[in-house]
């Protein structure tokens, strides 16, 4: 229950419990001679608790006029402020109830004392509540700078893709019009399909298989452009696969990464598969054919990938090596979610 959306509900029964227990007690202790008096007094001690709270809620709604939210800075001169105007309010309706309602020789000091105990237990809930409610929105701050940090670094790492990719592609197209290739028209069409696509996603967490895969025919296509019969690409994947989710463009840095690391000739064609084995997961495979060196890398590959999924769903990428082949095993995402906390 949120306190300070449901406080006169709190203080209505807290006050109506207090006063209730207090009669009851000294009812049975026979305190009380005739009825009135018992009722006399426990419309003051309900009204003693009633306004004790009521001063609470005042105080509250001044802080938030003037300071836009409750202040907690100066804890204790608030809790010294509140229970001396309990105190005040207690002396002034015992006061009055005392000399209208109780007999001569009542001992007034008994009931002022039962007042300002009553007052300290209503600011006990009170504080203590009011602290829980601070608590609660420092663990909700917490989570949203924990939020924001998340999607800064899952921005960070859209941005890595971005020049990757744009370099390997431009220097294809470079040789392609210094060689006055008749593909160079054609190449710049799906060049730009990409591009409009990871501009598109670039405002996105997640991505579904499907609008993945649509835009992996484009850039399976520069690289056939690139290493002609020596690439091939294969999708076998069923339909509730091509529904699931996966970080932008992770099959882009998939085939990428493979080309990159792998011999890709003639002799040694690069063969590239996408499946889902065994409907737990997504997997990348390519024959391994690893180069001897490999060029610089900004970045961008299988750390980019494992982060953004360990981001996401607090589960990273799966790497399955052997002689003969690589594979990458992706957590399949079947709904749409938030990052994960970290």
């Amino acid at each position: 229950m949120d306190f300070f959306k449901n406080r006169n509900k709190i203080a209505f029964w807290s006050a109506l419990v207090l006063a209730l227990v207090e009669i009851a007690r000294q009812f049975a202790l026979g305190d009380y001679p005739e009825t009135g008096s018992a009722v006399a007094d426990f419309i003051a001690v309900f009204t003693c608790n009633w306004l004790v709270w009521q001063f609470n809620f005042f105080v509250d709604d001044y802080q938030s006029r003037v300071h836009g939210s409750v202040s907690h800075r100066s804890t204790a001169f608030r809790f010294l402020l509140t229970f001396l105007t309990g105190a005040a309010i207690v002396a002034a309706v015992e006061s009055m109830v005392h000399h209208f309602f109780r007999q001569e020789g009542s001992n007034i000091l008994f009931y002022f004392l039962r007042g300002v105990f009553h007052n300290m237990v209503i600011l006990v809930i009170y504080f203590a509540m009011q602290n829980q409610r601070r608590l609660q929105q420092v663990e909700v701050e917490n989570a949203g700078l924990k939020e924001e940090n998340v999607l800064a670094q899952l921005d960070l790492l859209r941005q890595q893709v971005q020049p990757h990719f744009l370099f390997n592609a431009l220097n294809t197209l470079k040789s392609m019009v210094k060689s006055n290739d008749p593909e160079a028209a054609n190449f710049v069409v799906h060049l730009s399909s990409v591009y409009r696509y990871l501009l598109q996603s670039s405002m996105k967490q997640q991505a579904t298989v499907r609008e993945e895969l649509d835009m992996l025919q484009s850039y399976a296509f520069l690289l056939k452009t690139r290493f002609a019969d020596n690439f091939d690409l294969k999708i076998d994947l069923p339909e509730p696969a091509l529904a699931s989710l996966v970080p932008p463009l992770t099959f882009q840095l998939l085939l990428e990464n493979a080309v990159k690391h792998n011999v890709v000739s003639m002799d040694k064609p690069l063969r590239i598969e996408v499946a889902c084995p065994t409907g737990k997961y997504l997997a990348v495979r390519n024959n391994l054919q690893p180069k001897k060196s490999v060029e610089d890398s900004n970045g961008a590959g299988l750390e980019n990938i494992d982060r953004r999924y360990q981001l996401l769903t607090g589960k990273g990428i799966e790497v399955v090596k052997t002689e003969e082949n690589f594979e990458v095993q992706l957590p399949l995402i079947r709904t749409a979610i938030v990052p994960a906390k970290t």
